[in-house]
């Protein structure tokens, strides 16, 4: 943390915080022994249509997962929480598992031909602002939601199989004070202050800080990653109709990548749960800081104006060790497999010591209802302008190579930086989207959505090469019908266009876009008086112009795939004392098109998998959860040359609330992940076979909680 910066964090902690504990003292509320015993419920969201439309009205599959569940799971970083989501799987991350990268409907969330290198690849959406290569505080999480298909109608350019968004932690008028402490086996902590409330006597200034650290264990050799944040959100609130609110994050992130094991013929290597091969002598680094300006007021009854600034500024310092069994020649050291697996290449590949990551989007947006034609008709207008782009010089090194089997480890050289490789890398777009959300009666409803963009996006490690400029017009249609009370059926169909970062080494011409096309058809149902929600869609989307990176950096794009899919998501409150997360996925996805891999399957797609999670509550104070985790067996790469093993994974927690005082509560929580020791793995990069990323081993951990 900066020493400008850290300063500023801490006053503006300790000032929300303070006086949130001067309103508690002269205003004690009833509270209630829960502890945090939220209901299973999903919240409102307005992502799938950014408008307040109901899910159960949204022709597409959308899921929460709201806090309560990453609650009682005690989920740590964004992969934990997805893992409840049908449909959504992990590749393999180059930046520690705070930036994990996540595939949808069987596609990476992001494609190497929108990131340029491959470190700093993952991409989230936070409130509904598009990152990349950020780190992602879950503490400050109240739920993660996943938008399935396409979604670059309404958010740009997105890869096809969805998005996953970050809803923070609310603004809130009731005074609130809370700390938390976690411990865990292999070094895991997390420390957790936060605090807010109204900050005058009217409540038309609101605040809420919290400050965090989080220490992410691991047994794997050399393995680090720990993440220090900040945020403080300040709003005023005149009226009903009106906000204005402004936050301020600040993330310091070190780390020392797990870049797993290598495959051994076609399965992941034998060796020890701990092996790692990177042993970079020092850590590397992202720290960013960013501020978001939010605004909307009411026109009148029926029409709202909304905007939003962002600004976000970083740094990053990438130093870690590569294995890879390739051999470039770059060093005085070989690696040579020929025989079968024995010996690993390092490297440092493409890594930005010295880099800077710059972010800025302005959005504004007018939504209202209007009858026409017998018709209600809610409409949506919105231009949207997004950049970002990173700078700094990147660096490819060969080092000394390691035994697989019996490597000498915790010598490797720092990067040499006599070879700089200038790099630019950027994506712009500025958009119009128009959408029009009918009532026809008799419980039909239609969408109708279009959006043109104009983008700017270039990776080239060529100095002076023009950027890719290409325009694109979107359309989204869909159809819901309620057939029954608190029952729909839909259908939509969707487009996905995202230009091309690359160029042709041959020509020089812009690469031609990556394009999708994704028809959904589902049925909805809100039982139980709208505590359990269910969805059940099936799909067929094809992605067509793959990135080819056989010959990376150079990327082509050549090819087409098709995933085909039937995906079931139910959660809810059963019972008073039962609530459950449930999901299953069928998933057939391959390339269909390919000089070199046709026929494939898409690597660490499962045909079948699912996951069930329950929470039984005993009393106002006792709880016990369990859930399992499957996935069969997966490719391990896009050549199919080796399998990831099909595995289950049961996690298991119990908890006891108790008061603090008359007016406060408290709960201590015991999470045992992995309870049966599986040996599983995770997932791995899609290019090459030495990139395998285990699973956790059983892990114990206990968390205290008090809230004032």
């Amino acid at each position: 943390m900066s020493p400008v910066f850290k300063p500023t964090c801490v006053a503006v902690a300790v000032t929300l915080l303070s006086l949130g504990a001067r309103a508690q003292s002269t205003e004690p509320e009833r509270v209630e022994v829960t502890g945090q015993r939220d209901a299973y419920q999903a919240p409102p969201t307005e992502r799938a249509t950014k408008t307040d439309t109901p899910l159960l009205l949204t022709p597409q599959s959308v899921q929460v997962v709201p806090r309560a569940v990453l609650n009682d799971q005690k989920a740590l970083t964004l992969t934990d929480a997805v893992r409840n989501v049908s449909g959504v799987g992990t590749d393999f991350g180059f930046n520690g598992s705070a930036q994990p990268l996540l595939i949808l409907r069987g596609f990476q969330t992001t494609s190497m031909t929108a990131s340029g290198s491959m470190s700093g690849m993952s991409a989230y959406y936070v409130n509904g602002v598009k990152v990349m290569g950020v780190p992602l505080n879950m503490a400050n999480v109240d739920a993660v939601e996943v938008v399935k298909g396409p979604a670059s109608v309404l958010y740009g350019r997105s890869e096809p199989g969805g998005l996953v968004n970050v809803v923070p932690k609310a603004l809130s008028a009731q005074t609130r004070l809370g700390l938390e402490q976690t411990f865990g086996q292999y070094g895991l902590s997390r420390t957790l202050v936060e605090g807010g409330g109204a900050l005058n006597e009217e409540k038309t200034l609101l605040g809420r800080a919290s400050l965090s650290y989080d220490k992410g264990g691991s047994n794997r050799d050399f393995v680090e990653n720990k993440l220090a944040a900040f945020s403080g959100t300040l709003a005023w609130v005149p009226n009903a109709g009106t906000r204005v609110a402004l936050t301020l994050d600040h993330n310091a992130q070190k780390y020392r990548n797990d870049f797993g094991v290598p495959a051994d013929g076609n399965r992941p290597a034998n060796l020890p749960r701990t092996r790692q091969y990177n042993d970079a002598p020092e850590l590397s680094t992202f720290t960013s800081d960013s501020l978001v300006l939010d605004a909307q007021t009411k026109l009148d009854p029926n029409w709202t104006l909304k905007g939003r600034v962002v600004s976000m500024r970083a740094k990053t310092h990438e130093v870690d060790v590569w294995p890879y069994r390739e051999n470039y020649g770059l060093g005085a050291e070989t690696c040579d497999n020929t025989a079968g697996l024995s010996t690993l290449c390092r490297y440092y590949f493409y890594v930005r010591p010295d880099g800077r990551v710059k972010l800025d989007q302005a959005t504004v947006s007018l939504a209202g209802d209007l009858a026409l034609g017998g018709l209600k008709h809610k409409l949506l207008a919105e231009v949207d302008h997004y950049r970002t782009e990173k700078t700094g010089n990147l660096y490819f090194t060969q080092i000394s190579s390691v035994s697989v089997f019996n490597p000498s480890l915790g010598k490797a050289p720092a990067l040499d930086t006599s070879f700089p490789l200038p790099a630019d890398d950027h994506n712009q777009w500025t958009s119009l989207t128009l959408q029009d959300q009918v009532a026809f009666g008799g419980g039909w409803h239609g969408v109708l959505a279009l959006r043109h963009d104009r983008t700017d996006a270039l990776f080239s490690l060529t100095p002076n090469t023009a950027p890719n400029k290409q325009s694109f017009t979107t359309p989204r249609v869909g159809v819901v019908w309620e057939f029954a009370p608190q029952q729909t059926l839909y259908a939509q169909y969707q487009d996905s266009i995202a230009a091309n970062n690359g160029r042709d080494p041959a020509t020089g011409n812009a690469l031609e876009a990556e394009r999708a096309k994704q028809i959904e058809l589902g049925w909805k149902q809100s039982a139980l008086g709208g505590k359990l929600n269910t969805t059940v869609a099936v799909y067929e989307l094809v992605k067509r112009n793959r990135a080819d990176f056989s010959l990376y950096p150079t990327v082509t794009t050549i090819g087409e795939a098709r995933s085909r899919g039937l995906e079931v998501d139910a959660i809810g409150q059963v019972s008073p004392q039962l609530a459950m997360m449930a999901s299953y996925t069928y998933l057939d996805a391959k390339v269909t098109q390919d000089p070199l891999y046709q026929g494939t399957r898409l690597a660490n797609t499962a045909r079948h998998a699912g996951s069930v999670w329950g929470r039984w509550m005993f009393d106002e104070q006792w709880a016990a959860g369990a859930g399992i985790f499957f996935q069969g067996q997966r490719q391990g790469d896009n050549a199919n040359s080796f399998q990831l093993p099909g595995f289950a994974r049961v996690d298991a927690m119990a908890s006891y609330a108790f008061k603090v005082g008359t007016s406060s509560k408290g709960s201590v929580q015991f999470n045992l992940k992995n309870v049966f020791d599986t040996v599983y793995y995770t997932g791995s990069h899609p290019l090459v076979k030495d990139w395998i990323q285990p699973g956790t081993p059983r892990t114990a951990s206990v968390t205290l909680r008090l809230d004032y």
